[in-house]
């Protein structure tokens, strides 16, 4: 059952390392927690070794897992307060909707008829899952998980193959869940994108070891590495030399032509190799000479305008001459109107809305 003291983490791992897996890295000295009502995202090549030392499908080598404030040990995965969701799902043939609904023991009807109406599983209950669509399947497999009344619910990678409207009603579903019952969530994902619009927090591991972890928009803002931006979503990634430096901004040089400013990430020094790192949403784009959108707009070609519902997919050079490829994608309202491909436009962003970190060489 969700435990009650909201203080306490639901599930946790404390000083966790395990074996060399089918990775090639083992998990090195790793703790994080996940609260009672709260979604937890996972991401990494080792985010499906996290879930299974929960599941107790591994088990660690040293340090401790924690469900509920018990130490789990060796206890197996039947005894261990949890409801998990593989990508297979793993349904069974022989059982209706209403059958896993109520999988668990001493799981009671009126509980599983109230699990079925929040998930819409309600005019499926007499269907078998493999006749049903594959949202409904994952639904069903939710239920199924939910039917033991777990502390942690544990999903791996599970909204492949889903339509955008799909995943967008699954998701309202496990954020209610949890805020209403205490449950805790864990997901494990390939990268941050998946996890957007349902977890409060990530953990993002490489090789083994947990590199940064925060509040997800924390993270998408301002990330500990070039490496670390990449994985929390799409990003514009423009080489360059830094110029100069002003308290916590560096000035840049890009290669391509013109000065822009970002937020200095760790050490730089003038006359560095940098990357200028900006997310598409961040960058504003207008029909006017640089000099008219202030200090720091350049000026780029337009290559493409790709309409995608509500908004527009920008493809740019920051040549202007338009020999050099694109490098660079924005975003525009798609009511702003459809740019003439060719255009020479001018960009720019707020400083504070860039990161800049020193390029290895």
């Amino acid at each position: 059952m969700p435990i009650n003291d909201l203080s306490l983490p639901a599930a946790s791992l404390s000083q966790v390392s395990t074996s060399q897996n089918r990775t090639g890295h083992a998990l090195r000295s790793l703790s994080l927690s996940v609260q009672p009502g709260s979604v937890l995202g996972v991401i990494g090549a080792q985010a499906p070794d996290v879930l299974e030392l929960f599941a107790g499908l591994i088990r660690p080598s040293a340090g401790s897992v924690l469900i509920g404030g018990q130490v789990m040990g060796h206890r197996p995965p039947q005894r261990r307060p949890i409801g998990m969701v593989t990508p297979g799902l793993d349904l069974f043939s022989h059982l209706d909707v209403a059958g896993h609904a109520r999988f668990a023991p001493n799981a009671r009807r009126a509980d599983a008829e109230a699990l079925m109406e929040r998930l819409d599983l309600t005019e499926f209950a007499r269907r078998r899952p493999a006749s049903l669509p594959q949202e409904i399947r994952l639904k069903v497999a939710i239920a199924r998980a939910l039917s033991r009344k777990p502390t942690l619910l544990l999903l791996d990678d599970p909204f492949g193959g889903l339509s955008t409207a799909s995943v967008s009603a699954v998701k309202a579903f496990l954020r209610s869940e949890a805020s209403t019952t205490g449950l805790a969530i864990l997901i494990t994902a390939r990268d941050a994108s998946a996890n957007y619009g349902l977890v409060d927090r990530v953990a993002v591991l490489q090789e083994g070891v947990l590199i940064q972890s925060g509040p997800l928009q924390e993270l998408y803002d301002s990330s500990d590495s070039i490496e670390m931006a990449q994985l929390m979503g799409p990003l514009n990634c423009l080489p360059g030399l830094v110029i100069g430096l002003d308290e916590d901004l560096a000035r840049v040089r890009l290669e391509s032509g013109g000065v822009v400013e970002g937020r200095a990430m760790g050490t730089l020094r003038p006359g560095w190799a940098c990357t200028v790192a900006i997310r598409p949403e961040r960058i504003a784009i207008a029909a006017v000479n640089p000099s008219e959108l202030g200090d720091g707009a350049v000026a780029a070609r337009l290559h493409e305008a790709v309409f995608a519902g509500d908004h527009m997919r920008l493809l740019l050079s920051l040549d202007p001459s338009g020999t050099r490829p694109p490098n660079l994608v924005a975003l525009r309202p798609s009511n702003s109107g459809m740019p003439r491909s060719g255009a020479v436009l001018s960009l720019a962003w707020q400083p504070h809305h860039a990161q800049v970190f020193a390029r290895r060489t």
